[in-house]
């Protein structure tokens, strides 16, 4: 159950500028949880002056970050800048897919190069100065190497097939490059949480004993049969705690933070465990992946268009010329920022489903309210954030929302 964008262990994001990984960098300790109330009538926790400066300054180094990455490719694009990395990368490779690989290199190493003192200041300055992690200079840079590795290793490949198409397929590219993004993420779903997870976090199974026989009640109650619970050690990075339901077929498991197991009471963590219980029974895993593969087709329907029809504004003359393709980078993120907010939606909305979810059937209303307040507490969440940042940039309503919709407000 997670309350802020930043601890998202369990999505992956393929398709918006580029095909990345995120992985949560972010952990607790034990301690720094105030009590919960002991009202059943809860109240969202106090909006104090130091978490609403934090919320402000993550949302503007995002904002910021991607207004760069736009600046960034137009004069890159407009000056001639990538024409000249690509004749640089010809004169090193004679082949167009290995030119392809150096020039998106190359590209992706200035614009880390670039971008890397806002991910220092947001990813270890800032997490510091609120006492929000646990990290060492020397494991934040550790942690970031392997995070761009990994990317590398899954991005650079499904890059080398993309262009195949583009460069085959004509006007109609968009149809099998969807049908390639949609297997990816697939792919990707089933094997995550057994083969990529596990590079940046240690998992084992949940001990044996009265929590684990609770949860797994609450398995057989809904129906649900998982590879495993396991708690991963997220503390390593961060003092934040967080749960997630991950994985398909085989592959779903139930993930649970050291951080949560160690500072929440077992009611608590079973109630949170039944949101993402809920996450399974009311098919949101399916749900978003449908949503995500009608708005791939769709945007890269209306991408290719846009982006056919601006090659000449940049002197390029075919789709598949290699330096134009930032500019189609380019196109997809403008998509991406105009419809990030309705995929946002129906996640609220689904938020909002496994919070009841949890509480029929736990049947331990105050608890979850409880674990509700101590997510926030610890996370540092914005607990009213200004409805417009809510609708634009959260996946996830704000928690004093979430505490009305639980009371049935």
């Amino acid at each position: 159950m997670q309350t802020t964008d930043e601890t998202t262990l369990d999505t992956i994001t393929f398709m918006e500028q580029a095909v990345t990984v995120e992985e949560s960098r972010t952990t607790p300790t034990t301690g720094l949880i105030p009590a919960a109330p002991s009202s059943p009538h809860q109240q969202a926790p106090s909006t104090s002056d130091s978490v609403k400066q934090y919320a402000r300054i993550k949302l503007t180094l995002h904002v910021f970050t991607t207004a760069l990455f736009f600046l960034l490719t137009i004069v890159l694009v407009a000056t001639g800048g990538t024409s000249t990395v690509e004749t640089w990368m010809r004169g090193v490779a004679g082949n167009d897919y290995a030119v392809l690989l150096l020039f998106i290199t190359a590209l992706w190493l200035l614009e880390g190069v670039l971008t890397l003192p806002l991910s220092y200041y947001s990813g270890y300055h800032l997490e510091h100065r609120y006492n929000l992690s646990n990290q060492t200079r020397g494991a934040w840079v550790r942690e970031g190497l392997k995070g761009g590795l990994v990317g590398a290793v899954l991005m650079l490949p499904l890059v080398v097939v993309l262009f195949f198409w583009i460069r085959t397929s004509g006007s109609l590219w968009w149809i099998p490059v969807g049908g390639t993004l949609f297997l990816f993420s697939v792919v990707l779903a089933r094997l995550a949480p057994i083969l990529i997870f596990p590079l940046f976090y240690k998992f084992r199974p949940l001990e044996e004993g009265e929590l684990k026989s609770s949860l797994l009640a609450l398995c057989r109650k809904v129906g649900m049969s998982v590879e495993g619970v396991f708690i991963f050690d997220i503390s390593k990075n961060t003092k934040k705690a967080n749960a997630a339901f991950t994985g398909i077929g085989k592959s779903k498991r139930i993930i649970l933070g050291d951080t949560l197991v160690a500072n929440f009471t077992d009611e608590e963590i079973e109630t949170v465990f039944a949101h993402e219980l809920g996450h399974y029974k009311l098919r949101h895993v399916w749900v978003m992946m449908a949503f995500g593969t009608a708005s791939s087709f769709l945007g890269l329907f209306a991408t290719a268009q846009v982006y056919e029809a601006s090659l000449a504004w940049f002197g390029f003359s075919a789709p598949d010329r290699i330096a134009a393709l930032p500019l189609l980078a380019l196109w997809l993120g403008v998509y991406s920022l105009v419809t990030t907010p309705l995929s946002n939606m129906l996640s609220r909305a689904h938020e909002y489903a496994a919070d009841r979810f949890a509480v029929q059937l736990s049947g331990k209303r105050q608890a979850f309210q409880h674990a509700l307040i101590k997510l926030a507490k610890v996370n540092l969440a914005d607990p009213s954030p200004h409805p417009l940042v809510e609708f634009l940039f959260h996946s996830h309503p704000s928690i004093a929302k979430r505490l009305r919709a639980v009371e049935g407000k």
